[in-house]
């Protein structure tokens, strides 16, 4: 057999020898004993002890949780009033969009000389555009001279095209 320690182990056994200290009694004390009422009235003691520490915890625990129902009502409450206070701002903000959105759509009708019920677009610059547009379409730069008692019409390979151009204008003017 190997030995599985790194040092060999060297007991040393020594005889304890007989009693020496002599026969008399000793400074032991004797172990106490107690009777079944000395142990309930410590056992009673100590709970009386420790009772008086928790005594006023039912108190401290009710007052917490009236603290508790208080905070969260205060909570609901400034939720409330933010919610509200957000919900007002936005309605103000789509009035002020609004109030602006009718005075560029007058201003463009007035510059452009549109109707303003035509115009579409959501920012000044597309009502603009609309409006140019809308111009173009309603007012032509350019009046062709009408020829009456036409019979002839040159031949072209767009002439289909044309006419359908021609019968598109004529629908938007109202002629």
């Amino acid at each position: 057999m190997f030995n599985r320690f790194r040092f060999p182990a060297r007991i040393r056994l020594i005889d304890g020898g007989g009693d020496e200290g002599g026969s008399g009694e000793g400074n032991e004390p004797e172990p106490k004993s107690f009777t079944q009422e000395q142990v309930d009235q410590i056992v009673e003691r100590r709970l009386a002890k420790e009772r008086g520490k928790y005594k006023d915890y039912d108190e401290l625990k009710s007052k917490a949780m009236k603290l508790d129902e208080m905070e969260n009502a205060g909570k609901s409450e400034i939720d409330k009033l933010k919610e509200s206070n957000a919900a007002l701002r936005k309605q103000i903000d789509d009035a002020a969009a609004e109030k602006q959105h009718a005075e560029w759509v007058s201003e463009v009708a007035k510059d452009k000389g549109v109707p303003a019920e035509l115009l579409r677009g959501s920012t000044r610059d597309e009502l603009e555009a609309h409006a140019e547009l809308l111009h173009k379409a309603l007012n032509p730069s350019s009046k062709a001279p009408q020829v009456r008692n036409q019979t002839r019409t040159p031949s072209h390979q767009n002439s289909n095209k044309d006419a359908e151009e021609l019968s598109y204008i004529h629908q938007l003017l109202g002629k």
